[in-house]
């Protein structure tokens, strides 16, 4: 019998064409218990055909069950790894294949299908297991495995991931820091080389991240110190006056993208920030020559830029309702019209989906001097700035 659920189930995610429609809903769950089982001779076979056909075919079947799958998959790999079993297993050899299969392959194929709800089970997972469990650094592994393979799925959940990386690394619970450490750095540098509105400072001392996706009259950047895992500062990334009714009659409440890239100057005095929208770059800076962050009072009062520089539009450059820069907007009436209608004609979360789609992760800000920043997007320079 677990032979054909096996068998039943590969037929379903790989020749779906040639079974009846039905077989996917009487396979599924016959699945997850084959690979909850920890069967020496078919989990981990159950869990590579559970993850491959995940987005495909198992997804709408299981979909609301996701993240209690997650739940389990965590205990499973608590109780094989001996953080909190009871028992030991009898073939641990056996034992770490399955695990290592988990973790591995269909834990991040759970969490790319709902990252939500993986996201909020290694948060509970926090407070409800060991300070030094391995459930914590198979998180943090997992995290960068969906950043690198859906990295405009987990854009919009950033500030969720970097405050939980920050957590593993509290200071005050040296029992998970130690744990770790080592991965939580790796996650967090790998983060911030992937998306472009996440930064960290040479020496690894500040973070910051922006909204890469808000509303244009609340946009932020916050600024982390990394010795005290501590929220340090709040930088004020919103439109400039008028800027929304330049923006085709837009909205200040319009959910659109807003910071596209950051970077820290090579000096720690200030950071800089690009955004699509607007085609703007914002400078932060302290010129009495020490660290601004640190000459300013520590409260999270947002703080405004210091410059504000406009891009203009480069070759190639095609504006739409979630892509427009303040002279095209100006001069383009007949096109802010259409953009309305277009708005207007979609409903809000078709709009949401469409603008993770089309985020564009390739912006980067790369130092070239003292005070001159280099715009670049897919590695094409465009434009050098005085700062």
């Amino acid at each position: 019998m677990t032979s054909h659920i096996i068998v039943a189930a590969a037929l379903s995610v790989w020749y779906p064409s040639l079974v009846k429609p039905n077989l996917f809903g009487l396979a599924v769950n016959p699945l997850v218990k084959l690979v909850m089982a920890m069967n020496e001779k078919y989990s981990s076979t159950a869990a590579e055909i559970l993850a491959e056909g995940m987005e495909s075919t198992w997804k709408a079947c299981i979909g609301s069950e996701i993240p209690r799958l997650i739940g389990d998959i965590f205990f499973q790999i608590e109780c094989v790894t001996g953080a909190s079993a009871n028992t030991p297993t009898k073939n641990p050899s056996t034992s770490v294949r399955i695990r290592d299969t988990l973790v591995g392959v269909l834990l991040p194929s759970l969490a790319m299908a709902d990252v939500l709800g993986f996201l909020n089970v290694i948060e509970r997972q926090i407070w409800s297991t060991a300070s030094d469990s391995p459930v914590h650094v198979v998180s943090l592994m997992t995290i960068v495995r969906v950043a690198r393979g859906s990295p405009r799925n987990l854009v919009q959940y950033l500030d969720k991931v970097v405050t939980f990386i920050l957590q593993t690394i509290d200071p005050g619970n040296l029992a998970m820091r130690k744990t770790c450490l080592k991965s939580s750095m790796a996650a967090l540098k790998e983060i911030a080389r992937i998306f472009p509105m996440v930064a960290l400072n040479d020496p690894v001392t500040r973070l910051a991240i922006g909204d890469a996706i808000g509303e244009i009259n609340s946009a932020s950047i916050r600024v982390y110190d990394m010795q005290s895992i501590t929220k340090i500062k709040v930088l004020d990334a919103s439109g400039p006056p008028g800027f929304p009714s330049l923006l085709g009659g837009a909205s200040g409440m319009t959910v659109t993208t807003v910071i596209s890239a950051l970077s820290f100057s090579p000096d720690g005095e200030g950071l800089v920030a690009f955004s699509e929208t607007g085609l703007m770059i914002r400078w932060w800076s302290y010129s009495l020559g020490s660290v601004w962050w640190e000459k300013l009072n520590r409260n999270l009062v947002p703080v405004q830029c210091m410059k504000l520089i406009f891009v203009p539009p480069w070759e190639g450059f095609s504006p739409n309702a979630s892509r427009s820069s303040l002279m095209e907007s100006v001069f383009s009436k007949d096109g802010d019209a259409n953009s309305q209608e277009n708005t207007n004609a979609s409903n809000e979360m078709d709009r949401f989906k469409q603008l993770l789609h089309n985020i564009d992760l390739s912006y980067r800000l790369e130092w070239v001097g003292q005070k001159k920043i280099k715009l670049t997007q897919h590695g094409r320079d465009l434009g050098t700035f005085q700062l």
